[in-house]
C-alpha cells in the first residue's frame, strides 16, 4: 500500500501522545494533521478531507464522544473510518464508541504495530468509498425513476450511506454488510437509522421496503 497519499487527521488534548502518534505515523509516510479540540477537527476535515481519523476520548472542552457524533451527523463526513483510542479498556467504554460510529477501539497503553495494523486495515476497507462512481455504478445505486425532491435526498447522503443503500439493494444482511465493511452490527444499524431519517421513510423494514420497491420500478422501465 502506498502510504504517502493517505491523510490522517489526530484529535487528541493530550500533546505527549499527539506528538509521539504523529512521529510514529510519519515514519509510515502518512500526511499527519493534528487538533486539539472538535471545532479544530471539524474545520480541518472541511480543509483536508481526510483518509481516516484518530480520535481520543478526551478534548479541549469536550470528549472524542461528542465528535464522533458531530462527524457522523455530518453526511460529508461520515463515510471517513475513524478509529477510537481510550484510556480505558472496559467493553461498556468499547459499546459506546463503536454504537456511536467508531470503526475500531484501542486502550492505552497500546502497542505501536496494532495502532498501525487498524489504520492499514481500515484504510484497506474503505479506500473504495473514496474512488469516483462509474456510469453504471452511479446507475446502481441512484434510483432512476425517482423525482427530483428524491433525488435531492439522496444527494444529503454520505457515501457510505450511498454504499449501505447498494448493498440492501443487493439482499445483504446487515451482519454480511458489517463484516463487509469491518465494522459493529450497531453501526450498521446506526447508518440505516439516519438513512430512513434522511429520506422520511419509518418503521423496521422500511428502509428495505423502500429500496426494493424503486428497484422493482427500475426494472420496469
Amino acid at each position: 500500500m502506498n502510504t504517502a497519499v493517505y491523510k490522517i487527521l489526530l484529535v487528541d488534548e493530550d500533546q505527549v501522545f499527539v506528538r509521539q502518534t504523529r512521529q510514529l505515523l510519519i515514519t509510515q509516510s502518512y500526511d499527519i494533521h493534528t487538533a486539539s479540540s472538535e471545532e479544530e477537527g471539524i474545520i480541518i476535515c472541511q480543509q483536508q478531507q481526510p483518509d481516516l481519523i484518530i480520535c481520543g476520548a478526551h478534548l479541549r472542552g469536550t470528549g472524542g464522544h461528542h465528535f464522533i457524533m458531530a462527524l457522523r451527523n455530518d453526511p460529508g463526513f461520515d463515510h471517513i473510518p475513524l478509529i477510537f483510542i481510550s484510556v480505558k479498556d472496559n467493553k461498556q467504554e468499547m459499546r459506546m464508541a463503536m454504537n456511536l460510529g467508531a470503526d475500531d477501539y484501542l486502550a492505552r497503553p497500546f502497542r505501536k504495530r496494532d495502532l498501525l495494523l487498524s489504520i492499514r486495515s481500515r484504510l484497506g476497507r474503505f479506500a473504495k468509498f473514496n474512488h469516483v462512481h462509474t456510469p453504471d455504478e452511479t446507475r446502481s445505486v441512484s434510483l432512476a425513476n425517482s423525482s427530483t425532491a428524491q433525488q435531492a435526498l439522496y444527494h444529503r447522503l454520505g457515501k457510505a450511506e450511498n454504499r449501505i443503500i447498494k448493498m440492501i439493494a443487493e439482499g445483504k444482511s446487515t451482519k454480511q454488510m458489517a463484516d463487509e465493511l469491518n465494522v459493529s452490527i450497531r453501526t450498521i444499524e446506526n447508518h440505516r437509522y439516519r438513512i430512513a431519517v434522511k429520506l422520511g421513510i419509518a418503521g423496521r423494514n422500511a428502509l428495505t421496503e423502500f429500496v426494493i420497491r424503486n428497484i422493482i420500478q427500475q426494472q420496469k422501465q
